[in-house]
């Protein structure tokens, strides 16, 4: 099943008096794709993370279970920190909640992980609960969990990770805007193992180098960028998608100082008839648009053997724009 306006499908009684599981898969995101910092993303394919949910009547125990990469369980999980927001807004107070994440989107590449997971369990428990909520209330349910993973609340990684394909957020009232595609845009990332200092979070510093302040020019470029990006998305224009995504004059330059070799992989990709490059999300991850999935393909691994090259590990993937949010089945 799929994400609708409103949550509808089968419904269990707000009381729990017996168990009651569901399990939630939302897929992998990339945010800003470009100009569009923390108001535009995208849904990718072959990246997913799924959350079993199972509740009983108790006395209000949340406890989370996570495996498939190295990411914490209990009040160190996004999940945790989604599941008391909704058991406090919503009153949930005699059930017992079990949340066992598995973990198929990496953390800490600029691939949504924290989305991921938030998305899920915002979603798997308003229908486990019978808490219907509209599109704005479960994103802002689920940005909690960014709120926790990256010490301020943005909502474009979890709108594209509930709802699939390309989003918009409104930043002042939350809203969401969703455009479909219906041509295949092929997307490779290319991903170097970088490691962070163990004092920060990763998303938390990249947002923490970015300027408060800008220049009006770069404003104005910035908003034409976004105009075209919007504008090639809305008529699918695969090739003004990628011109658009190139460019960015407010955070890609801060972000390339975390990324190795970064200009130089953009040009590789560029000179290679690559359609569009930037960073994913907050990075260390890029990502490029191409024509083809065979051609996303071997740009992707002809970057990553120029940073192994320079002495840097990477990883790649090619993938496309998911068409696909959030899927659920009850057990």
């Amino acid at each position: 099943m799929r994400l609708g306006p409103i949550l509808g499908g089968e419904r269990v009684p707000n009381v729990i008096d017996k168990e009651q599981k569901i399990t939630i898969s939302s897929p992998s995101s990339i945010a800003n794709i470009g100009p569009g910092f923390d108001v535009i993303s995208m849904a990718i394919e072959g990246l997913q993370d799924t959350v079993i949910i199972s509740a009983r009547k108790g006395d209000g125990l949340i406890k989370v279970s996570s495996r498939g990469f190295n990411v914490p369980s209990g009040p160190g999980n996004v999940a945790y920190h989604v599941a008391s927001e909704f058991c406090r807004k919503y009153g949930i107070r005699n059930s017992d909640i079990y949340i066992e994440i598995i973990k198929g989107v990496p953390p800490a590449l600029g691939l949504g992980s924290s989305a991921a997971t938030s998305a899920a369990v915002a979603y798997g428990l308003s229908l486990l609960f019978d808490v219907k909520l509209n599109r704005k209330e479960l994103v802002m349910l689920a940005g909690i969990g960014e709120k926790y993973a990256s010490g301020s609340a943005h909502y474009d990684n979890v709108a594209a990770s509930l709802f699939g394909g390309f989003v918009i957020v409104d930043a002042e009232t939350g809203g969401v805007y969703q455009k479909i595609p219906s041509i295949t845009i092929p997307v490779a990332i290319v991903s170097p193992l970088v490691n962070y200092s163990s004092e920060h979070r990763k998303t938390e510093y990249a947002r923490s180098i970015l300027p408060q302040n800008i220049l009006l020019s770069d404003h104005v470029k910035q908003s034409s960028a976004l105009a075209k990006l919007v504008y090639g998305i809305m008529s699918d224009d695969l090739r003004l998608i990628g011109e658009a995504v190139s460019r960015d004059y407010i955070v890609e330059k801060h972000r390339a100082k975390l990324i190795p070799f970064y200009y130089e992989l953009k040009k590789l990709a560029i000179d290679n008839g690559c359609l569009g490059f930037n960073i994913a999300g907050a990075g260390p991850s890029v990502f490029l648009i191409h024509e083809s999935m065979e051609k996303a393909e071997s740009t992707a691994k002809m970057l990553s053997y120029f940073l192994q090259s320079k002495g840097v590990a990477a990883r790649t993937f090619t993938t496309r724009v998911s068409s696909k949010g959030t899927t659920w089945s009850y057990d």
